[in-house]
C-alpha cells in the first residue's frame, strides 16, 4: 500500500477504535472476562502499550540505519502494561488514556511522514524477543500491524460489552 493511503487508513483505524471504546460504559471499564488478559478498559491500556512498543521499533530501525535492531522494551514497562491491561481504567482515567493514545499515534504518524520515500518499504532485521531470530520489518509493516491492531479490538470490545451487559442484567 502506498504510504499516504496507509497513513489515511491508519487514521481511520484509530477513529474506529475510538468510536468503539466510546461505547464502553463507565461501569464496564474494569470488566475482565474469566480467562482473559485484558479488561474492557484495559484494551485501551493495551492499545497505548502497542503504540509505545512499535514506536520503539521504528526508532530502533531508524537509529540503526536499517541494520539489525531490537525494540528494547524495559521489563518494568512491560509489566506495568500487562497489569494495567488486566486492571482496566477508572472512569476518570478514560480521557487521559485517550489523549495519550492520540499523542502516541501522532508521534508514529510523524515518524512515518518524515521518512524518505525509499525507506517506506525498506526492511530491517528486528529481534523482538530474547533468543528469537530477527524478523524482517519495514515502516510499512509497522503501520499495517498497528492498523490491524486497532481493528482487532473494535470487534473484541463489542463482544465484551455484550458479555458484560448480560452478566450485569443490563
Amino acid at each position: 500500500m502506498e504510504r499516504e493511503a496507509a497513513l489515511a487508513d491508519f487514521e481511520s483505524a484509530r477513529k474506529e477504535w475510538e468510536a468503539a471504546f466510546a461505547n464502553v460504559p463507565d461501569g464496564a471499564l474494569t470488566y475482565l472476562k474469566p480467562g482473559d488478559d485484558y479488561s474492557l478498559g484495559g484494551l485501551q491500556v493495551h492499545v497505548n502499550w502497542v503504540l509505545v512498543h512499535y514506536r520503539r521499533v521504528l526508532d530502533g530501525i531508524l537509529a540503526a540505519g536499517f541494520a539489525e535492531t531490537a525494540p528494547g522494551d524495559p521489563p518494568a514497562d512491560v509489566r506495568r502494561a500487562l497489569e494495567g491491561a488486566k486492571r482496566g481504567l477508572m472512569p476518570a482515567e478514560r480521557r487521559s488514556s485517550l489523549a495519550e493514545m492520540a499523542q502516541l499515534h501522532a508521534t508514529v504518524r510523524s515518524t512515518i511522514r518524515e521518512l524518505p520515500e525509499e525507506d517506506w518499504s525498506r526492511k530491517a532485521s528486528v529481534i523482538y524477543g530474547e533468543g528469537q531470530n530477527p524478523y524482517p520489518t519495514s515502516p510499512e509493516d509497522v503501520i499495517g500491524w498497528l492498523r490491524e491492531h486497532y481493528r482487532e479490538h473494535v470487534e473484541q470490545s463489542a463482544d465484551l460489552i455484550e458479555e458484560w451487559a448480560a452478566a450485569h442484567g443490563s
